[in-house]
């Protein structure tokens, strides 16, 4: 599955596109009051709220009316603490609400779907924003500060090293805090943490077990770091990362791998981004000599599901790569079901 690079702008170009944002805000502010009120009155339900994050710290002054989410699972995270949004980013830029996003915002309104990769600046101002969501994100500074200008904005949690990098559980409670619903996010990390234990529980032939997943993409294979979302799902369900793998962190959340490295790969179990819609496997992987040659494929254990042609479809198998991939309390209920018989089934091989 494609994954949004970070997003790299000559500071000239951020600073023409501050200058827009800057004018549009205030302009919409002028105006502002042709549409009624645009903001909570100031105090109240515990606001205002200060949150810290990698570049500072944000004010809140009032419970936020106009929410926008920028990074990866932020939009769901918000959805499942029942804020309701005026936009969001799906992490893969899919065009439609989610199947599994549907379900967990029953009557509720869905959110106007935006993009995050080379976000539309000037559109996401126009949505007269209250808060911006930048949690689970690329970190990068002075897209933020673009943001900022338009409406108080929070980023990764301080000290958050890896691109896309934040735990889901520090993802809830961040928003939860900005938003107002720390009361809902303690019950929803409960929940979803106790249905992963149980999982864990019953499925104890995964704990120790080190595991390898990644991507086939674009000719290319690569491998999640422990950082990543997928990789700290896998683990607690008692899988441990490929320390080879591990070692290759470069920041991001995930490591390409040139031929002299497939070996690498190599683990008890392989799980890999790499099928079509219909199942059937890229041929760039299984007419791959050095990754044939892998002990665990040669074994068996190995096992395959929806890659970057499916990702972004309303498939079962897209369905399930995207709850898998964007995780947090939504994604990882609806994964869970569909992810531990094919890693089971992959386990057991002879």
């Amino acid at each position: 599955m494609s994954v949004p690079p970070v997003l790299r702008r000559a500071r000239s170009s951020w600073v023409a596109v501050v200058a827009v944002v800057l004018a549009l805000a205030a302009s919409l502010v002028a105006c502002g009051s042709d549409d009624g009120p645009e903001t909570t009155a100031a105090g109240g339900e515990g606001f205002p709220v200060t949150v810290d994050h990698l570049f500072g710290s944000t004010t809140i002054p009032a419970k936020p009316q106009r929410v926008v989410t920028i990074g990866g699972g932020d939009m769901e995270a918000a959805i499942a603490l029942g804020v309701e949004l005026v936009a969001g980013a799906d992490w893969f830029g899919f065009t439609e609400t989610r199947g599994w996003v549907k379900d967990a915002l029953g009557d509720r309104p869905a959110p106007k779907l935006i993009q995050a990769y080379e976000p539309k600046f000037e559109g996401i101002a126009a949505l007269k924003p209250d808060l911006i969501l930048y949690v689970n994100s690329v970190n990068d500074k002075q897209q933020y500060e673009t943001f900022a200008a338009m409406a108080p904005t929070i980023a990764a949690p301080p000290g958050t090293k890896n691109v896309y990098g934040v735990a889901w559980q520090d993802q809830v409670r961040s928003i939860a805090k900005a938003t107002g619903t720390s009361a809902e996010a303690e019950q929803v990390v409960q929940r979803t943490e106790a249905l992963i234990t149980d999982t864990a529980k019953a499925n104890e032939e995964f704990a120790g077990k080190v595991i390898t997943a990644g991507v086939y993409s674009s000719g290319e294979l690569s491998a999640w770091l422990p950082s990543d979302p997928r990789m700290r799902l896998l683990t607690a369900l008692g899988f441990k990362p490929n320390p080879r793998i591990a070692a290759m962190d470069n920041g991001d959340f995930y490591v390409k791998l040139p031929d002299e490295d497939i070996g690498k790969l190599d683990a008890d179990l392989i799980f890999l981004a790499a099928a079509d819609q219909n199942g059937k496997i890229d041929p760039g992987v299984t007419g791959n000599k050095l990754f044939a040659a892998l002990p665990a494929v040669k074994a068996g254990h190995v096992a395959y599901f929806g890659g970057a042609p499916v990702i972004n479809s309303n498939s079962d198998s897209g369905q399930f790569s995207s709850a898998f991939s964007i995780g947090g309390p939504l994604g990882i209920k609806y994964a869970l079901t569909k992810l531990v018989p094919q890693l089971k089934d992959a386990l057991t091989q002879n």
